[in-house]
Protein backbone atom coordinates (compact mmCIF):
# COMPACT_ATOMS: atom_id res chain seq x y z
CA UNK A 1 0.00 0.00 0.00
CA UNK A 2 1.18 3.48 -0.84
CA UNK A 3 1.08 6.52 1.76
CA UNK A 4 -1.56 8.32 2.08
CA UNK A 5 -0.05 11.83 1.53
CA UNK A 6 1.49 10.02 -2.23
CA UNK A 7 -1.77 10.67 -3.79
CA UNK A 8 -1.77 14.06 -3.20
CA UNK A 9 1.82 14.59 -4.11
CA UNK A 10 1.48 16.31 -7.64
CA UNK A 11 3.25 15.51 -10.70
CA UNK A 12 6.17 17.32 -11.86
CA UNK A 13 5.59 18.54 -15.40
CA UNK A 14 8.63 19.58 -16.88
CA UNK A 15 9.34 22.85 -18.75
CA UNK A 16 10.30 23.37 -22.05
CA UNK A 17 13.30 24.84 -20.35
CA UNK A 18 14.31 21.95 -18.32
CA UNK A 19 16.14 18.86 -19.15
CA UNK A 20 13.87 15.63 -18.54
CA UNK A 21 15.89 12.29 -17.31
CA UNK A 22 15.71 11.05 -20.51
CA UNK A 23 16.94 14.07 -22.37
CA UNK A 24 19.69 13.89 -20.22
CA UNK A 25 20.21 10.34 -20.74
CA UNK A 26 21.64 9.94 -16.95
CA UNK A 27 22.59 6.72 -16.02
CA UNK A 28 22.98 5.82 -12.45
CA UNK A 29 26.80 5.90 -11.33
CA UNK A 30 27.49 2.11 -9.40
CA UNK A 31 29.93 2.18 -6.50
CA UNK A 32 32.55 -0.08 -7.84
CA UNK A 33 34.64 -2.46 -5.34
CA UNK A 34 38.09 -1.47 -5.04
CA UNK A 35 40.84 -4.17 -4.17
CA UNK A 36 42.99 -2.51 -1.16
CA UNK A 37 45.94 -4.89 -2.49
CA UNK A 38 46.02 -3.98 -5.87
CA UNK A 39 47.73 -0.21 -6.34
CA UNK A 40 46.46 -0.45 -10.23
CA UNK A 41 42.57 -0.86 -8.94
CA UNK A 42 41.25 2.30 -8.43
CA UNK A 43 37.88 3.69 -8.65
CA UNK A 44 37.41 5.44 -12.10
CA UNK A 45 36.74 9.31 -11.86
CA UNK A 46 33.17 10.11 -12.29
CA UNK A 47 32.86 12.89 -14.86
CA UNK A 48 31.82 16.73 -14.18
CA UNK A 49 29.13 16.79 -17.08
CA UNK A 50 27.33 13.78 -15.63
CA UNK A 51 27.64 15.35 -11.90
CA UNK A 52 25.99 18.32 -13.27
CA UNK A 53 23.69 16.29 -15.08
CA UNK A 54 21.99 14.99 -11.91
CA UNK A 55 22.00 18.42 -10.43
CA UNK A 56 19.87 19.81 -13.19
CA UNK A 57 17.61 16.36 -13.39
CA UNK A 58 16.83 16.76 -9.60
CA UNK A 59 16.17 20.41 -9.89
CA UNK A 60 13.95 19.39 -12.87
CA UNK A 61 11.94 16.83 -10.75
CA UNK A 62 11.26 19.28 -7.73
CA UNK A 63 7.54 20.05 -7.02
CA UNK A 64 6.61 23.50 -8.45
CA UNK A 65 4.95 24.46 -4.88
CA UNK A 66 8.52 23.95 -3.74
CA UNK A 67 9.55 26.57 -6.04
CA UNK A 68 7.30 28.95 -5.28
CA UNK A 69 8.83 30.16 -2.33
CA UNK A 70 12.23 30.57 -3.86
CA UNK A 71 11.32 32.45 -6.77
CA UNK A 72 9.20 34.76 -4.22
CA UNK A 73 12.54 35.16 -2.42
CA UNK A 74 14.31 36.17 -5.70
CA UNK A 75 11.10 38.65 -6.68
CA UNK A 76 11.53 40.23 -3.16
CA UNK A 77 15.02 40.58 -3.18
CA UNK A 78 15.07 42.13 -6.68
CA UNK A 79 12.46 44.56 -5.38
CA UNK A 80 14.49 45.44 -3.11
CA UNK A 81 17.48 45.59 -4.96
CA UNK A 82 15.65 47.89 -7.37
CA UNK A 83 14.52 50.46 -5.07
CA UNK A 84 17.71 50.55 -3.84
CA UNK A 85 18.79 51.61 -7.11
CA UNK A 86 15.94 54.06 -7.75
CA UNK A 87 16.41 55.78 -4.53
CA UNK A 88 18.29 59.76 -4.93
CA UNK A 89 20.87 59.00 -2.62
CA UNK A 90 24.41 57.10 -3.62
CA UNK A 91 24.18 54.02 -1.40
CA UNK A 92 25.15 50.49 -0.76
CA UNK A 93 22.02 47.93 0.12
CA UNK A 94 23.75 46.36 2.76
CA UNK A 95 24.10 49.37 5.51
CA UNK A 96 21.90 50.44 8.56
CA UNK A 97 19.34 53.13 7.93
CA UNK A 98 17.13 56.00 9.01
CA UNK A 99 13.39 56.19 8.70
CA UNK A 100 12.43 60.05 8.20
CA UNK A 101 9.38 61.26 7.49
CA UNK A 102 8.26 58.13 5.69
CA UNK A 103 11.62 57.70 3.85
CA UNK A 104 14.58 55.18 4.25
CA UNK A 105 17.78 57.08 4.56
CA UNK A 106 20.68 54.78 4.36
CA UNK A 107 24.37 54.97 5.12
CA UNK A 108 27.50 52.85 3.49
CA UNK A 109 28.99 50.18 5.75
CA UNK A 110 32.62 50.89 3.59
CA UNK A 111 34.28 47.05 3.96
CA UNK A 112 37.66 49.21 2.84
CA UNK A 113 38.05 50.12 6.39
CA UNK A 114 39.11 47.49 9.68
CA UNK A 115 36.83 48.05 12.36
CA UNK A 116 39.15 47.64 15.48
CA UNK A 117 37.72 47.09 19.11
CA UNK A 118 38.32 49.13 22.16
CA UNK A 119 37.71 52.72 23.32
CA UNK A 120 41.01 54.85 23.25
CA UNK A 121 42.03 57.47 25.34
CA UNK A 122 44.56 59.79 24.85
CA UNK A 123 45.70 62.38 27.73
CA UNK A 124 49.03 63.74 28.84
CA UNK A 125 49.32 66.46 31.63
CA UNK A 126 51.92 68.18 29.75
CA UNK A 127 48.77 69.69 28.42
CA UNK A 128 48.34 71.48 31.77
CA UNK A 129 51.68 73.64 31.33
CA UNK A 130 49.61 75.82 28.87
CA UNK A 131 48.35 78.78 31.20
CA UNK A 132 48.08 82.14 31.87
CA UNK A 133 50.71 83.88 33.48
CA UNK A 134 48.47 86.53 34.68
CA UNK A 135 45.17 85.23 35.46
CA UNK A 136 44.41 82.80 37.33
CA UNK A 137 41.01 82.70 36.79
CA UNK A 138 40.74 82.19 33.24
CA UNK A 139 38.12 79.69 32.29
CA UNK A 140 40.10 78.13 29.82
CA UNK A 141 42.54 76.93 32.76
CA UNK A 142 44.70 73.46 33.43
CA UNK A 143 41.92 71.96 35.96
CA UNK A 144 39.56 71.32 32.95
CA UNK A 145 41.60 68.23 31.54
CA UNK A 146 42.35 67.45 35.27
CA UNK A 147 38.95 66.93 36.21
CA UNK A 148 37.83 64.76 33.66
CA UNK A 149 40.19 62.63 33.86
CA UNK A 150 39.75 62.63 37.39
CA UNK A 151 36.14 61.81 36.89
CA UNK A 152 36.94 58.57 34.04
CA UNK A 153 39.58 57.08 36.99
CA UNK A 154 36.37 57.56 39.45
CA UNK A 155 34.12 56.09 37.53
CA UNK A 156 36.44 53.31 36.69
CA UNK A 157 36.00 54.28 32.79
CA UNK A 158 40.13 55.00 32.28
CA UNK A 159 40.73 51.47 33.14
CA UNK A 160 38.54 49.81 30.63
CA UNK A 161 39.82 52.40 28.32
CA UNK A 162 43.13 51.59 25.73
CA UNK A 163 45.54 54.17 26.60
CA UNK A 164 46.99 55.92 23.41
CA UNK A 165 50.56 57.53 24.15
CA UNK A 166 50.51 61.26 23.26
CA UNK A 167 52.50 63.30 20.79
CA UNK A 168 53.27 66.44 19.45
CA UNK A 169 51.83 67.28 15.69
CA UNK A 170 54.89 67.28 12.65
CA UNK A 171 54.98 69.92 10.92
CA UNK A 172 53.75 68.64 7.68
CA UNK A 173 50.24 67.45 9.78
CA UNK A 174 50.22 71.68 11.07
CA UNK A 175 50.76 72.82 7.63
CA UNK A 176 48.32 70.41 5.81
CA UNK A 177 45.90 73.24 7.64
CA UNK A 178 47.89 76.31 8.89
CA UNK A 179 49.92 78.07 7.25
CA UNK A 180 53.67 77.80 7.22
CA UNK A 181 54.06 81.51 8.77
CA UNK A 182 51.75 80.71 10.87
CA UNK A 183 53.56 77.51 12.14
CA UNK A 184 56.54 79.56 13.06
CA UNK A 185 55.24 81.93 14.99
CA UNK A 186 53.84 79.44 17.44
CA UNK A 187 56.78 77.96 17.13
CA UNK A 188 58.87 80.61 18.72
CA UNK A 189 56.89 81.11 21.53
CA UNK A 190 59.03 78.79 23.67
CA UNK A 191 62.23 81.33 22.88
CA UNK A 192 60.17 84.69 23.98
CA UNK A 193 60.38 86.28 27.73
CA UNK A 194 57.35 87.89 28.96
CA UNK A 195 57.20 91.18 27.71
CA UNK A 196 57.14 89.75 23.86
CA UNK A 197 55.05 87.01 24.88
CA UNK A 198 52.10 89.96 26.15
CA UNK A 199 53.07 92.09 23.00
CA UNK A 200 52.27 88.89 20.64
CA UNK A 201 48.93 88.24 22.77
CA UNK A 202 47.42 91.48 21.50
CA UNK A 203 48.11 90.31 18.25
CA UNK A 204 45.29 87.87 18.34
CA UNK A 205 42.08 87.50 19.60
CA UNK A 206 41.39 85.89 23.12
CA UNK A 207 44.22 84.02 23.57
CA UNK A 208 47.18 84.19 26.97
CA UNK A 209 50.41 82.94 26.22
CA UNK A 210 53.26 81.44 28.45
CA UNK A 211 56.91 79.45 27.53
CA UNK A 212 55.20 75.75 27.21
CA UNK A 213 51.65 76.99 25.18
CA UNK A 214 53.43 76.03 21.91
CA UNK A 215 54.49 72.87 23.37
CA UNK A 216 50.72 71.96 24.82
CA UNK A 217 48.93 73.09 21.11
CA UNK A 218 51.45 70.87 19.25
CA UNK A 219 50.83 67.52 21.77
CA UNK A 220 47.04 68.65 21.58
CA UNK A 221 46.84 68.43 17.93
CA UNK A 222 49.09 65.74 17.54
CA UNK A 223 47.13 63.63 20.02
CA UNK A 224 44.27 64.23 18.16
CA UNK A 225 45.50 62.85 14.98
CA UNK A 226 47.09 59.85 16.77
CA UNK A 227 43.80 58.47 17.82
CA UNK A 228 41.81 58.80 14.97
CA UNK A 229 45.02 57.29 13.19
CA UNK A 230 44.11 54.34 15.11
CA UNK A 231 40.56 54.33 14.74
CA UNK A 232 40.73 54.78 11.01
CA UNK A 233 43.18 52.03 10.63
CA UNK A 234 40.99 49.38 12.93
CA UNK A 235 42.96 49.29 16.15
CA UNK A 236 40.52 50.95 17.95
CA UNK A 237 36.81 50.74 17.61
CA UNK A 238 36.26 54.45 18.66
CA UNK A 239 37.62 57.00 20.95
CA UNK A 240 38.33 60.09 23.13
CA UNK A 241 40.93 62.70 23.07
CA UNK A 242 41.38 64.31 26.65
CA UNK A 243 43.37 67.63 25.13
CA UNK A 244 43.77 71.62 25.62
CA UNK A 245 44.03 74.26 24.43
CA UNK A 246 41.00 73.57 21.91
CA UNK A 247 41.38 74.28 18.56
CA UNK A 248 37.77 74.96 16.75
CA UNK A 249 38.16 78.92 16.55
CA UNK A 250 42.00 78.90 15.19
CA UNK A 251 42.21 80.29 11.68
CA UNK A 252 44.62 79.05 8.88
CA UNK A 253 46.88 82.16 10.07
CA UNK A 254 45.71 83.08 13.38
CA UNK A 255 45.33 82.00 16.61
CA UNK A 256 41.89 82.89 18.16
CA UNK A 257 39.05 82.05 21.05
CA UNK A 258 41.60 80.17 23.20
CA UNK A 259 42.44 78.08 20.24
CA UNK A 260 46.26 77.67 18.78
CA UNK A 261 46.22 74.65 16.72
CA UNK A 262 43.02 73.62 15.12
CA UNK A 263 42.74 69.79 16.09
CA UNK A 264 39.99 68.13 14.76
CA UNK A 265 40.38 70.05 11.23
CA UNK A 266 44.25 69.22 10.95
CA UNK A 267 42.68 65.04 11.96
CA UNK A 268 40.20 65.53 9.25
CA UNK A 269 42.78 66.51 6.95
CA UNK A 270 45.10 63.88 7.18
CA UNK A 271 42.20 61.60 7.07
CA UNK A 272 41.29 62.65 4.02
CA UNK A 273 44.68 63.67 2.28
CA UNK A 274 46.73 60.15 3.99
CA UNK A 275 44.54 57.39 5.09
CA UNK A 276 42.69 57.07 2.57
CA UNK A 277 39.23 58.42 3.89
CA UNK A 278 36.43 59.91 1.48
CA UNK A 279 33.70 61.00 3.76
CA UNK A 280 34.35 62.75 7.25
CA UNK A 281 31.94 64.41 9.31
CA UNK A 282 32.45 66.53 11.91
CA UNK A 283 29.76 67.46 14.25
CA UNK A 284 30.54 70.73 16.44
CA UNK A 285 28.55 71.08 19.44
CA UNK A 286 30.42 73.61 21.00
CA UNK A 287 28.07 76.52 22.13
CA UNK A 288 30.31 78.64 20.15
CA UNK A 289 30.65 78.49 16.27
CA UNK A 290 34.09 76.75 15.02
CA UNK A 291 34.54 79.59 12.67
CA UNK A 292 38.05 77.81 11.98
CA UNK A 293 36.76 74.15 11.24
CA UNK A 294 34.11 76.03 8.69
CA UNK A 295 36.75 78.06 6.80
CA UNK A 296 39.32 75.73 6.40
CA UNK A 297 36.60 73.35 4.62
CA UNK A 298 33.99 75.05 2.82
CA UNK A 299 35.21 74.48 -0.23
CA UNK A 300 36.11 70.80 0.14
CA UNK A 301 33.11 68.58 -0.33
CA UNK A 302 34.94 65.25 1.23
CA UNK A 303 34.20 66.94 4.60
CA UNK A 304 30.88 67.74 5.88
CA UNK A 305 31.29 70.36 9.13
CA UNK A 306 28.06 70.44 11.12
CA UNK A 307 27.77 73.27 13.94
CA UNK A 308 24.99 73.41 16.28
CA UNK A 309 25.68 76.20 18.55
CA UNK A 310 24.18 80.03 20.18
CA UNK A 311 23.85 82.42 17.67
CA UNK A 312 21.67 85.55 18.64
CA UNK A 313 21.55 87.09 14.47
CA UNK A 314 25.59 86.75 15.12
CA UNK A 315 26.19 89.15 17.99
CA UNK A 316 27.04 85.70 19.99
CA UNK A 317 30.96 84.84 19.88
CA UNK A 318 33.04 84.90 17.84
CA UNK A 319 30.36 87.47 16.44
CA UNK A 320 29.78 87.42 12.45
CA UNK A 321 27.12 86.08 10.52
CA UNK A 322 29.36 82.97 9.46
CA UNK A 323 27.00 81.02 11.69
CA UNK A 324 24.13 81.94 9.74
CA UNK A 325 22.01 79.27 7.85
CA UNK A 326 22.80 81.21 4.95
CA UNK A 327 26.58 79.89 4.43
CA UNK A 328 26.67 76.69 3.19
CA UNK A 329 29.51 76.63 1.71
CA UNK A 330 31.32 77.38 -1.53
CA UNK A 331 31.47 75.60 -4.67
CA UNK A 332 31.93 73.34 -5.28
CA UNK A 333 31.78 72.09 -2.05
CA UNK A 334 28.05 74.31 -1.36
CA UNK A 335 25.60 71.81 1.02
CA UNK A 336 28.74 70.15 3.23
CA UNK A 337 28.39 73.39 5.39
CA UNK A 338 25.68 73.23 7.72
CA UNK A 339 24.65 75.76 10.50
CA UNK A 340 22.13 75.35 13.19
CA UNK A 341 22.20 78.76 15.33
CA UNK A 342 19.98 79.49 18.35
CA UNK A 343 19.24 82.77 18.54
CA UNK A 344 19.44 82.74 22.77
CA UNK A 345 20.07 80.86 25.48
CA UNK A 346 18.37 77.89 27.52
CA UNK A 347 18.29 74.96 25.02
CA UNK A 348 18.39 71.97 26.46
CA UNK A 349 18.01 68.08 25.57
CA UNK A 350 14.87 68.17 23.91
CA UNK A 351 16.20 71.33 21.56
CA UNK A 352 19.30 69.24 20.70
CA UNK A 353 17.50 65.64 20.89
CA UNK A 354 14.96 67.16 18.03
CA UNK A 355 17.90 68.93 15.84
CA UNK A 356 19.52 65.14 15.87
CA UNK A 357 16.16 63.66 14.92
CA UNK A 358 14.54 66.33 12.50
CA UNK A 359 18.06 67.28 11.21
CA UNK A 360 21.32 66.26 11.15
CA UNK A 361 21.05 62.20 11.30
CA UNK A 362 19.05 62.41 8.34
CA UNK A 363 21.47 64.69 6.15
CA UNK A 364 24.61 62.23 8.11
CA UNK A 365 22.58 59.08 6.91
CA UNK A 366 22.61 60.25 3.59
CA UNK A 367 26.48 61.63 3.83
CA UNK A 368 27.02 58.01 4.75
CA UNK A 369 30.62 59.09 6.64
CA UNK A 370 33.24 56.65 6.97
CA UNK A 371 34.80 58.62 10.09
CA UNK A 372 32.79 60.82 12.85
CA UNK A 373 34.41 63.61 14.66
CA UNK A 374 33.15 65.01 17.58
CA UNK A 375 34.21 68.58 18.46
CA UNK A 376 32.91 68.17 21.65
CA UNK A 377 32.44 71.97 23.32
CA UNK A 378 30.99 71.09 26.93
CA UNK A 379 29.87 75.11 27.46
CA UNK A 380 26.10 74.06 26.47
CA UNK A 381 26.30 71.99 29.40
CA UNK A 382 23.90 72.72 31.95
CA UNK A 383 25.52 75.38 34.62
CA UNK A 384 28.30 77.01 32.01
CA UNK A 385 29.35 80.46 32.82
CA UNK A 386 29.83 81.32 29.11
CA UNK A 387 26.92 79.20 27.55
CA UNK A 388 24.03 79.62 28.97
CA UNK A 389 22.44 76.55 27.15
CA UNK A 390 20.79 73.45 29.08
CA UNK A 391 22.15 69.71 28.12
CA UNK A 392 22.59 67.27 30.68
CA UNK A 393 24.96 64.50 30.59
CA UNK A 394 22.21 62.33 29.74
CA UNK A 395 21.81 64.36 26.72
CA UNK A 396 24.67 64.35 25.91
CA UNK A 397 25.52 60.50 26.07
CA UNK A 398 22.01 60.49 23.87
CA UNK A 399 23.80 62.44 20.91
CA UNK A 400 27.10 60.41 21.04
CA UNK A 401 24.94 57.40 21.22
CA UNK A 402 22.87 57.88 18.45
CA UNK A 403 26.36 58.99 16.29
CA UNK A 404 27.82 55.65 16.24
CA UNK A 405 25.52 53.84 14.56
CA UNK A 406 27.30 55.78 12.01
CA UNK A 407 30.73 54.89 10.15
CA UNK A 408 30.72 51.57 10.95
CA UNK A 409 30.71 53.15 15.16
CA UNK A 410 34.32 55.00 14.07
CA UNK A 411 33.50 58.21 16.45
CA UNK A 412 36.47 60.15 17.69
CA UNK A 413 35.09 62.44 20.45
CA UNK A 414 37.57 65.68 20.92
CA UNK A 415 37.32 68.47 24.20
CA UNK A 416 37.05 71.60 22.90
CA UNK A 417 35.16 74.25 25.30
CA UNK A 418 33.45 73.81 28.58
CA UNK A 419 34.17 75.59 31.96
CA UNK A 420 32.26 74.74 34.57
CA UNK A 421 34.29 71.89 35.56
CA UNK A 422 31.41 69.65 37.28
CA UNK A 423 29.50 69.69 33.94
CA UNK A 424 32.91 69.10 31.69
CA UNK A 425 33.62 65.99 33.63
CA UNK A 426 30.60 64.29 33.96
CA UNK A 427 29.06 65.48 30.65
CA UNK A 428 32.40 63.90 29.47
CA UNK A 429 32.25 60.89 31.38
CA UNK A 430 28.64 59.91 30.21
CA UNK A 431 29.88 60.31 26.41
CA UNK A 432 32.98 58.06 27.29
CA UNK A 433 30.87 55.43 29.06
CA UNK A 434 28.10 54.95 25.93
CA UNK A 435 31.18 54.49 23.65
CA UNK A 436 32.24 51.77 25.77
CA UNK A 437 29.10 50.37 25.24
CA UNK A 438 27.05 51.24 28.27
CA UNK A 439 23.89 52.24 27.55
CA UNK A 440 22.78 55.56 27.88
CA UNK A 441 20.00 56.73 31.26
CA UNK A 442 16.80 57.68 30.02
CA UNK A 443 15.57 60.93 29.64
CA UNK A 444 11.84 61.79 30.31
CA UNK A 445 9.53 62.98 27.46
CA UNK A 446 10.58 66.44 25.78
CA UNK A 447 9.95 68.30 22.28
CA UNK A 448 12.10 70.80 20.69
CA UNK A 449 10.57 74.61 22.09
CA UNK A 450 9.44 77.22 19.49
CA UNK A 451 12.63 78.95 18.95
CA UNK A 452 14.63 75.67 18.51
CA UNK A 453 11.90 74.91 15.32
CA UNK A 454 12.50 77.77 13.52
CA UNK A 455 16.34 77.47 13.72
CA UNK A 456 16.13 74.19 13.00
CA UNK A 457 13.96 75.10 9.84
CA UNK A 458 15.38 78.10 8.54
CA UNK A 459 18.73 75.42 8.48
CA UNK A 460 16.65 72.94 6.11
CA UNK A 461 15.15 75.68 3.97
CA UNK A 462 18.68 76.73 3.16
CA UNK A 463 19.92 73.17 2.13
CA UNK A 464 16.65 71.55 0.16
CA UNK A 465 18.43 72.12 -2.61
CA UNK A 466 21.45 69.84 -1.45
CA UNK A 467 20.08 67.01 0.45
CA UNK A 468 17.27 64.75 0.00
CA UNK A 469 15.92 65.13 3.16
CA UNK A 470 16.08 68.46 3.76
CA UNK A 471 14.00 68.60 0.36
CA UNK A 472 10.61 66.89 2.10
CA UNK A 473 8.42 68.77 3.52
CA UNK A 474 9.78 71.15 6.03
CA UNK A 475 8.27 69.75 9.38
CA UNK A 476 7.81 72.86 10.81
CA UNK A 477 4.37 72.21 11.66
CA UNK A 478 4.69 69.26 13.06
CA UNK A 479 7.22 70.60 15.39
CA UNK A 480 4.97 73.05 16.25
CA UNK A 481 2.47 70.49 17.27
CA UNK A 482 5.16 68.72 19.21
CA UNK A 483 5.78 72.21 20.68
CA UNK A 484 2.17 72.61 21.70
CA UNK A 485 2.14 69.36 23.60
CA UNK A 486 3.75 69.62 27.39
CA UNK A 487 4.73 66.77 29.70
CA UNK A 488 1.06 66.08 30.98
CA UNK A 489 -0.35 66.25 28.06
CA UNK A 490 -1.55 69.99 27.89
CA UNK A 491 -1.10 73.04 25.79
CA UNK A 492 1.73 75.05 27.11
CA UNK A 493 2.37 78.81 27.48
CA UNK A 494 3.46 80.66 24.45
CA UNK A 495 5.11 82.84 26.92
CA UNK A 496 7.28 80.23 27.93
CA UNK A 497 8.87 79.92 24.89
CA UNK A 498 9.09 83.31 24.42
CA UNK A 499 11.20 83.89 27.08
CA UNK A 500 14.88 85.74 26.97
CA UNK A 501 17.27 83.34 28.56
CA UNK A 502 20.48 84.75 27.73
CA UNK A 503 21.75 86.36 30.24
CA UNK A 504 22.55 90.09 29.41
CA UNK A 505 21.55 89.57 25.66
CA UNK A 506 18.55 90.18 23.18
CA UNK A 507 18.64 86.46 23.15
CA UNK A 508 15.17 85.29 21.55
CA UNK A 509 13.35 85.60 18.18
CA UNK A 510 11.89 89.24 19.06
CA UNK A 511 8.30 88.01 18.89
CA UNK A 512 7.03 86.39 15.92
CA UNK A 513 6.83 88.78 12.77
CA UNK A 514 6.56 88.38 9.44
CA UNK A 515 8.47 85.91 7.47
CA UNK A 516 9.86 88.30 5.33
CA UNK A 517 11.34 90.33 8.47
CA UNK A 518 12.58 86.85 10.13
CA UNK A 519 14.48 86.14 6.94
CA UNK A 520 16.28 89.90 7.20
CA UNK A 521 17.37 89.30 10.51
CA UNK A 522 17.90 85.80 11.02
CA UNK A 523 21.83 86.19 9.59
CA UNK A 524 22.35 89.74 10.61
CA UNK A 525 24.64 90.25 13.22
CA UNK A 526 23.06 93.35 15.20
CA UNK A 527 24.64 96.43 16.26
CA UNK A 528 26.74 94.46 18.90
CA UNK A 529 28.25 92.11 16.56
CA UNK A 530 29.18 94.54 14.07
CA UNK A 531 30.90 96.12 16.83
CA UNK A 532 32.65 93.85 17.75
CA UNK A 533 33.82 92.48 14.44
CA UNK A 534 35.17 95.79 13.63
CA UNK A 535 36.80 95.98 16.71
CA UNK A 536 38.48 92.46 16.77
CA UNK A 537 38.29 91.45 13.22
CA UNK A 538 36.07 88.44 14.15
CA UNK A 539 36.09 86.71 10.91
CA UNK A 540 39.35 85.57 10.85
CA UNK A 541 41.02 86.81 14.04
CA UNK A 542 43.85 87.85 12.29
CA UNK A 543 46.63 90.19 13.33
CA UNK A 544 48.04 92.59 11.04
CA UNK A 545 49.47 90.97 8.18
CA UNK A 546 53.49 91.04 9.30
CA UNK A 547 52.79 92.15 13.12
CA UNK A 548 53.14 88.67 14.78
CA UNK A 549 56.18 87.66 12.34
CA UNK A 550 57.72 91.04 13.41
CA UNK A 551 57.42 89.87 17.23
CA UNK A 552 58.44 86.15 16.70
CA UNK A 553 61.51 85.53 15.22
CA UNK A 554 61.42 82.72 12.37
CA UNK A 555 62.50 79.55 14.24
CA UNK A 556 61.90 76.12 12.69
Amino acid sequence: DEPASSSKRPKTVPSESQPTQSDAEVKPIKEEAVDPTDPTDTKPPVEESKISDVATSSLASKPEEDKKPMEESNEKKEAQASAHRDMPVSVAPRSRGYLYMGMWMQATEDEGFEVGTGTGLVYDERMCEHSSLTDDTHPESPMRIKAIYSMLQERKLAQRCIRVDAREATNDELRSVHSESYRQVVAAVGHLKEHPLKALERMYDSIYLNSKSGMAARLSAGSTVEIVTRVVKGKLRNGVAVVRPPGHHAEQHASKGFCFFNNVAIAAKVAVEKLGVKRVLILDWDIHHGNGTQHMFEDDSRVLYFSVHRYDHGSFYPGSSDGGPRKVGNPPAEGYNMNVGWNGGGMGDGDYLGMFHQLLLPVAYEFAPQLVLISAGFDSARGDPLGGCDISPTGFAHMTHSLMALAQGKVVLVLEGGYNLSAISHSFAACTAVLLGDPPSMLGRMFPSKRASRAIRDTKRYHQRYWTCCNQSTGYEQLRQFQMIGANGGLEEEEEDDKDYSEGGDGGEGGDGEEDEEDQDEDGEGEEGKDEHAENQAVTGAAPAGEAEKIAPQVE
